[in-house]
């Protein structure tokens, strides 16, 4: 008896195992360039900035062109480390204009999930709030600067931030 229950529970767990879905192979962290642009659109109300492009190259201008960030305006740029030293840096630029009120929600799905050490903001988006989930939820932290360039320089997050930003809401204040 002890044997056919033993051999009843091996069975039950390898068709247990063997139906359980296989993980999904995650994408590729290592985008063929050290430059990256993302050319993003104005969000529909409670979703997320819609990525209209996503090109990395080994210099701005490479990047920049493959993207179609021509007629874009430049919103934002993520740092890999403080102060962008040593440098590895995404920009983000937009389609339709400055930031105003609502601005641009970006979800941060690729390699710069979880490592994101500072930030510039520009065109306006001078309230930037930073969420340690994708979607704005989980903890979060605001920076805001009020100067006449509508712009905020923040070359490190912070310690309570700082390798924890999963999306963004970047908007006029």
């Amino acid at each position: 008896m002890h044997v056919l229950l033993s051999a009843l529970a091996s069975t039950v767990l390898l068709l247990v195992t063997s139906a359980a879905p296989a993980a999904a192979t995650p994408p590729s962290t290592n985008p063929s360039g050290k430059y990256c642009v993302m050319v993003i659109g104005k969000a529909p109300p409670g979703e997320a900035s819609p990525v209209r492009s996503h090109e990395c190259a080994d210099d701005y201008a490479t990047a920049s062109s493959k993207a179609g960030a021509n007629d874009t305006v430049l919103l934002m740029e993520w740092f890999w480390n403080a102060n962008n030293s040593p440098s590895d840096l995404t920009r983000i630029h937009g389609d339709a204009g400055n930031c105003d009120p609502d601005g641009y929600r970006i979800n941060i799905l690729d390699h710069w999930a979880n490592n994101i050490s500072g930030f510039n903001s520009y065109s306006r988006c001078n309230v930037v709030t930073g969420y340690n989930f994708t979607l704005w939820q989980g903890d979060s932290q605001r920076w805001s600067m009020h100067k006449p360039c509508k712009c905020l320089l923040q070359g490190w997050v912070g310690s309570y931030m700082n390798d924890r930003i999963e999306s963004f809401w970047i908007r006029e204040g």
